[in-house]
């Protein structure tokens, strides 16, 4: 397997890719960073966050805000809170409240998917004791898109 990389530019510090990437040498501009299908990555990267069983960081907020093409107020009015609020979350000052953090992860699956199991996702927020994040999440481009490695 050749080197990873580590995948910053989607605001997260955590994200290795194993492959579905290459660098192109572009006359005038010098090498350039390619990544196959990075719409594709980015929904593998918001699924993985929605689903694991751990609070949101601040980072993971805004990633998943960005994604859903969100200005903070829209997300704040969304969510009942004010803008400030996002604000406070997303530099890491401030904690959402469970119930707003579960409803970000609703919008954002109903924003990529269009339907969501709601039942299922509650039973499985409420089972959860909020593990310790993994150090390093590793994604790699498959066949059938981006998938977290095993």
């Amino acid at each position: 397997m050749s080197e990873m990389l580590k995948y910053e530019d989607c605001g997260l510090k955590n994200i290795w890719l194993a492959n579905g990437f290459r660098y192109e040498d572009l006359e005038g501009i010098g090498r350039c960073l390619e990544i196959d299908d990075i719409d594709g990555l980015h929904r593998a990267i918001g699924h993985r966050l929605v689903n694991y069983k751990k609070r949101l960081t601040g980072a993971e907020i805004r990633f998943l805000r960005v994604e859903m093409g969100m200005s903070q107020r829209r997300l704040a009015d969304s969510l009942g809170v004010d803008e400030q609020s996002v604000s406070l979350w997303e530099r890491g000052k401030r904690r959402p409240a469970i119930a707003a953090e579960r409803m970000l992860r609703l919008l954002y699956l109903e924003h990529v998917d269009g339907a969501t199991k709601v039942a299922e996702l509650i039973a499985q927020w409420n089972d959860t004791d909020r593990q310790e994040d993994e150090l390093r999440r590793v994604f790699e481009d498959t066949e059938h898109g981006w998938r977290q490695a095993a």
